[in-house]
């Protein structure tokens, strides 16, 4: 699992590779919830077709993926810990765990408004990605717009600078970020644009860590 910092002033969120175990692993409860057919879609903002609850078989993806990076995540950012403080009532035995899991469905003109994550840390990957960022900017509403404005297919981080200014990081999906995660804090806002013209859905799995008691 191939772990990149976001150079700064983007520090706070990771960008991961993962490897074809992992995948194989997240296809397989994929296909595993599809015939369960679990609905999420009343626990979320998005403005999408279709969501569906998951289950992390054997704990596999929290162990081999979440608890590694939350380690990473640590070590590495400004405060050296946790992005939340724990609650002084938690007792000894409260464990920070994978309590929300889940797979989108996104067709054409479906998004995800601006929204942040309940728990403690939250993540995306990208499973299925049916378009480039590069066709969706030719498309004929696009023409005569910057390409620094056109936002069709990103997903796209919203936080404050140093000087509390609101700035902003897109991610231009394309195929080439299938397999790719983001981890990041869950009060981290983000948000999920359209894209236009192409029947296949985009395909993405999320979750949310949280302090759980015993």
């Amino acid at each position: 699992m191939e772990v990149k910092t976001i150079s700064p002033p983007v520090s706070n969120f990771l960008q991961v590779s993962l490897d074809k175990k992992i995948l194989n692993h997240l296809w397989k409860i994929i296909d595993i919830a599809k015939t369960n057919d679990k609905s999420y879609k009343s626990n979320l903002v998005g403005n999408i077709s279709q969501s569906i609850k998951l289950d992390d078989l054997d704990s596999f993806f929290y162990k081999s993926v979440c608890m590694p990076l939350i380690n990473y995540y640590r070590k590495n950012n400004p405060i050296g810990a946790d992005p939340v403080a724990q609650n002084a009532i938690m007792g000894p035995e409260t464990q920070l765990l994978l309590n929300q899991f889940w797979v989108n469905y996104q067709y054409k003109t479906e998004f995800n408004p601006f929204h942040d994550h309940f728990g403690v840390y939250s993540f995306a990957i990208w499973m299925r990605i049916p378009y480039s960022w590069e066709e969706q900017k030719k498309l004929p509403q696009f023409h005569e717009i910057s390409d620094e404005n056109i936002a069709a297919g990103c997903f796209e981080f919203e936080y404050n600078d140093t000087l509390g200014f609101i700035q902003n990081y897109k991610y231009r999906l394309s195929p080439e970020f299938e397999g790719c995660m983001v981890f990041f804090p869950a009060k981290l806002r983000h948000c999920v644009h359209p894209f236009y013209e192409i029947n296949e859905p985009r395909i993405s799995i999320a979750g949310n860590l949280s302090y759980i008691p015993s």
